[in-house]
């Protein structure tokens, strides 16, 4: 696995990705995941290439987790699962880095929701956000 910059060489890729994804379809413009943007913004690979793009932003207290992921015809669930078992401890860190208490998220898809909250712990707090307060053990 590894953290690459997303760049305007991604726009292709994520407006496509954008296009087949029944959550942000239609209301994510693909620049807005390129890094330079929000705290932390960038494109995660394994070995086959590009499974997800993240984009992080400090929200109060909390480092706030936008992800977009690839079509499932494109990546699948296990690359993904994957990808965001290598990642979420390193964006614990980065949340620490900057002196915040948790992870947040906002979602409506029910299997990430639930893959999030059996194996992270992570709580819903309303509004479709889900919360992970560190308390000292791993993230």
């Amino acid at each position: 696995m590894k953290l690459t910059e997303s760049t305007i060489n991604d726009i292709e890729q994520l407006t496509e990705w954008i296009q087949n994804d029944p959550y942000h379809k239609d209301c994510l413009d693909p620049h807005w995941w390129l890094t330079g943007n929000g705290l932390l913004a960038y494109c995660m690979q394994d070995m086959k290439g590009p499974t997800l793009y993240v984009r992080t932003d400090i929200d109060g207290e909390f480092l706030r987790l936008h992800t977009q992921f690839a079509p499932e015809s494109v990546v699948s669930k296990t690359r993904v699962i994957k990808t965001i078992l290598w990642t979420i401890p390193k964006m614990k860190h980065l949340a620490c880095e900057n002196n915040l208490k948790g992870l947040i998220f906002q979602s409506t898809s029910p299997s990430l929701i639930q893959f999030m909250q059996v194996k992270f712990r992570f709580v819903p707090t309303g509004n479709n956000d889900y919360v992970k307060i560190f308390d000292g053990e791993d993230a």
